[in-house]
């Protein structure tokens, strides 16, 4: 990515799929998901985040080393507690490979950044129940 406009616009040209059931949730940055909020309420959750490990500071790496990471985050998650559906973000010019990552639910956004953080990404995608989802960016801009 070349600029901070070029990553915003990336993180938002995209669609943040969701492995729900019966059928997957199809969200994005700033549009209100009514599927989403049954999703939280089935939960019993308020907040979620979206988050990923592959491709740290937006560079490609290897796809074995990004299914390594992802799997450490997974790990994490699971000694946390957080209880998560799968995700997967493709962007809409299908310049960039999609991106598996996880629907953590009840995860809010001090955790998702800490998160973000720890794995190198740039930003995280955090919905809350009645609200749009929102990017957050793990380093101050």
């Amino acid at each position: 990515m070349s600029d901070a406009t070029d990553l915003e616009r990336a993180y938002v040209e995209t669609i943040y799929w969701v492995d729900a059931l019966p059928e997957p949730i199809a969200l994005r940055i700033g549009e209100h998901s009514r599927v989403l909020d049954r999703l939280l309420v089935q939960n019993a959750v308020q907040d979620c985040a979206i988050v990923t490990a592959w491709n740290p500071h937006s560079e490609q790496v290897t796809s074995w080393r990004n299914v390594a990471r992802q799997a450490s985050l997974l790990r994490s998650l699971r000694i946390q507690g957080y209880r998560w559906v799968g995700a997967l973000g493709e962007g809409d010019d299908g310049a960039w490979p999609a991106e598996p990552g996880a629907l953590v639910l009840g995860m809010r956004k001090d955790a998702a950044l800490r998160l973000g953080r720890r794995f190198a990404q740039h930003a995280v995608v955090l919905a809350k129940l009645g609200c749009k989802p929102a990017l957050a960016w793990c380093a101050r801009r």
